[in-house]
């Protein structure tokens, strides 16, 4: 089984919470731990939080979540500046552990089981975070 969640966002700030709310909503219904939709709504509002910085004036940005069995995939897509080429697109890779900024790609990489990114055409970015799923019990039939 497999249910697939896409949400076109504004780029605004009050996005964030919305959409971990929605996620976490979507997870507790899948029966998946609380720790792990912790994890989750961590990495996801790190990542919107992200689009919502870096996307071009005006933009909108999309999230696409898809709960399969055993994993939750989590695609973030801005028409954004993009990332550094030369960071290998890790652009926070060179972040004081106590900056203000730029931790948000080390979380999302802590958290995730997986962290992909791909250029967007014709420019910004698509954040693919992959996590395994725990569940307190059984998934609902």
């Amino acid at each position: 089984m497999e249910i697939r969640l896409t949400l076109s966002l504004p780029r605004d700030r009050s996005t964030v919470p919305l959409t971990r709310r929605v996620l976490d909503a979507a997870l507790g219904v899948f029966s998946v731990t609380r720790d792990c939709r912790d994890d989750i709504g961590l990495a996801v509002g790190e990542a919107c939080a992200n689009a919502v910085q870096h996307a071009d004036l005006g933009a909108d940005y999309q999230v696409t979540v898809t709960i399969h069995e055993d994993r939750c995939v989590i695609d973030v897509v801005d028409e954004g500046i993009g990332m550094d080429a030369a960071t290998g697109g890790d652009a926070d890779a060179h972040a004081a552990i106590d900056a203000e900024s730029g931790r948000g790609l080390r979380i999302i990489h802590a958290l995730a089981d997986m962290v992909e990114f791909r250029r967007h055409q014709p420019h910004g970015v698509a954040l693919r975070i992959v996590k395994m799923l725990t569940r307190v019990t059984p998934a609902p039939a």
